[in-house]
């Protein structure tokens, strides 16, 4: 046997609560329930609103990041460029000089065509990051708070409309204890409801607007994604680039190395540096030279074999320059609509709500004038402020809206 269900008397006392604030606003007053109803799904379309602007916020946060490291990228391709010219500028000397010259010249080729690569690129991104980015960052940064400002307006305005309907349900059901007074009120409540349409139509276009914003903050994916791409792409080069490096150091300090032989046939001892063997082998003694030669040629294979390298450019070049085409019109592209929908949240949302406390229904005041039902006492007044007289208590010509900064 099922347990019976006991309804108690708080069970009932909510539900009678819940069922006299539905139907607050009487049946005879169509245009004041259809205001009501209306005022209830903006209450609503305000938390969604409110809802996006945060996770739109959010999404904000996420691209002014990515741009903070495009912008660290644009600073490794700069960094590069400038090793890879350093590189080659040490190579240079060894150009000339036999036994060495044929590797030294290839890898400097190898070098200059790579460097070639990334030094029109870095002309790219430095324009980029000083006309694009670091702009972007910055407009980024007034957009994550123009949301933030946003959300805190949105919920002051939902506070406002609650405000409002409750307003709105207590003067609808004092009107309608006065005769003729539920016709009158319910034509000042038509001729609020096209106000009432209009905040309805600026959420939709201001939630239109955070969708165009989204938008655009989607298509900097791509280029963001080719800067890191290069970025990481850089870090791998330069792992290469380095043996290189090291071995360019190495091959100077070879060279710079002294040879000392004995003269045959003479307690003179004779002194050269490598490069002086293989560049000036005329201030070398003819009987000496053969076995310095030798000497200097078995110091220098370790180092020439390091030397002989093949270095790629790293991979990414061509679709960050690519990207870097669509960056200047995805910016301005989202910089105007950020612009507009912080017009939209600054400005034309205030200003509808504003405009309601001037066409807000209102008690017509032949209806006001004479006396009236005792009314509870205003929210905030004390018995001190209102004292008992034997005159009927005066009521309130219409309600008070407040309007939410």
């Amino acid at each position: 046997m099922k347990p019976a269900i006991v309804l108690t008397l708080p069970f009932l006392l909510a539900f009678a609560a819940t069922t006299l604030k539905a139907a607050s606003i009487p049946t005879n007053m169509p245009e004041t329930r259809a205001i009501d109803s209306d005022l209830a799904r903006i209450e609503k379309e305000c938390q969604t609103l409110q809802t996006r602007l945060n996770q739109l916020r959010q999404q904000v946060k996420t691209a002014r990041d990515g741009v903070t490291h495009a912008i660290d990228a644009t600073k490794a391709i700069k960094a590069t460029d400038e090793r890879l010219k350093t590189l080659i500028d040490n190579l240079a000397p060894y150009t000339s000089i036999p036994k060495v010259r044929t590797i030294a010249r290839t890898l400097r080729k190898n070098l200059q065509r790579v460097q070639e690569q990334i030094h029109t690129l870095r002309k790219k991104t430095d324009k980029a990051e000083k006309d694009v980015l670091r702009p972007a960052k910055d407009r980024l940064r007034e957009l994550e708070q123009s949301t933030l400002g946003g959300e805190v307006k949105l919920a002051g305005y939902r506070k406002t409309i609650s405000s409002w309907r409750h307003d709105l349900q207590t003067t609808a059901s004092r009107a309608n204890s006065i005769p003729g007074g539920a016709a009158a009120f319910d034509a000042t409540s038509r001729l609020a409801r096209p106000t009432v349409r209009s905040i309805s139509n600026v959420l939709t276009d201001t939630r239109q607007s955070v969708d165009r914003v989204g938008k655009n903050l989607t298509q900097w994916n791509d280029p963001i994604r080719a800067f890191m791409t290069m970025d990481q792409s850089l870090d791998s080069f330069e792992r290469k680039l380095a043996p290189a490096e090291k071995t360019a150091a190495k091959l100077q300090k070879t060279l710079g190395k002294k040879l000392s032989i004995k003269i045959p046939f003479s307690k003179k001892t004779v002194s050269f540096s490598i490069r002086d063997i293989l560049e000036k082998p005329g201030k070398v003694l003819g009987v000496v030279l053969k076995p310095l030669e030798k000497l200097a040629d078995k110091l220098l294979q370790p180092v020439l074999k390091e030397l002989k390298l093949e270095i790629k450019a790293p991979s990414g070049i061509a679709n960050l320059n690519s990207e870097l085409n669509q960056l200047p019109s995805i910016e301005a592209s989202l910089r105007r609509e950020a612009n507009q929908l912080k017009q939209q949240i600054t400005t034309r949302l205030q200003q509808i709500i504003q405009n309601w406390s001037r066409v807000q229904p209102r008690m017509p005041s032949h209806l006001t004038s004479g006396p009236q039902p005792p009314t509870r006492p205003v929210v905030g007044e004390s018995p001190s402020q209102n004292p008992p007289s034997s005159r009927p208590t005066p009521v309130r010509k219409f309600p008070v809206m407040f309007i939410q900064p």
